[in-house]
């Protein structure tokens, strides 16, 4: 496992759990579920570290696992394929205060020639929507399985750096057909499910990597699938302090250890 500069601890994925399935002898009480959703920009990770650093200095144990890279079949087959041409390396453990690159969206120059096509066709074939729908309840168990590990084995809060709700963002646009009502009603309910809420024109402004009419669209996504999350706690991110203090009480209403 690598630690965070605060002490939160973060995954490597599927192959961090591989009999969370078959439950423990040992459970621990409750299970805390911290979820963090909204546009690129919106201070998701910043928040996150926020967090965890506060929990972390009330002796509370934290564990962090971003949606997209370290969870669900996609995450499992890329542990599969580390595991196998990186002969199983542990993961490394950061000095504190070093950044986690994993963590880092850097800028990559797109790769040429055979190279370029393959990472097109694996782009086309991760994103490819009907695929992910059928992925989706599949990976709603592989979730399941690690919940029952870090929260109810371990103790641990768990926070996610995006959650499914931001992948029904993507695979519906906000609209509700049977399918989605059925995905909506099979995700697990967060005990903080946070939407943190910034404008298409502040998150082009931060990140600069979509259009803003791509990030108008998106945001009446969230607007739209958040209208539908019962308890969503919605931060209007446009002043951090003020944000940290509503993120603290949020938490502590609902019976989180904050």
């Amino acid at each position: 496992m690598s630690h965070s500069s605060h002490g939160a601890t973060s995954t490597g994925g599927a192959w961090e759990y591989p009999w969370a399935c078959f439950g423990t002898s040992r459970r621990k009480p409750g299970g805390v579920l911290i979820t963090f959703s909204g546009l690129d920009g919106a201070g998701k990770s910043t928040l996150i570290e926020f967090l965890s650093s506060a929990l972390e200095g009330r002796r509370q144990p934290v564990v962090v696992l971003h949606l997209n890279d370290q969870v669900g079949v996609f995450a499992f087959l890329r542990g599969v394929r580390d595991r196998l041409l990186g002969g199983g390396r542990p993961p490394e453990t950061l000095v504190p205060g070093a950044p986690d690159p994993k963590s880092q969206k850097l800028q990559r120059a797109a790769p040429t020639g055979l190279r370029g096509v393959a990472s097109r066709l694996r782009t086309a074939i991760l994103w490819n929507k009907p695929m992910r729908r059928l992925l989706y309840p599949l990976d709603l168990v592989i979730f399941a399985c690690y919940r029952t590990y870090l929260e109810r084995a371990k103790g641990r809060v768990l926070i996610m750096d995006r959650y499914f709700y931001d992948t029904l963002v993507d695979l519906t646009g906000g609209s509700r057909g049977p399918w989605t009502r059925l995905l909506e009603r099979l995700t697990p309910r967060p005990t903080v499910p946070v939407f943190l809420d910034i404008t298409p024109e502040e998150s082009y402004r931060r990140k600069r990597e979509f259009s803003v009419e791509y990030l108008r669209r998106r945001s009446d996504a969230y607007q739209r699938v958040f209208a539908r999350v019962p308890g969503a706690v919605r931060l209007v991110n446009d002043d951090l302090e003020r944000t940290k203090a509503a993120l603290l009480d949020a938490v502590r209403s609902r019976g989180g250890p904050a």
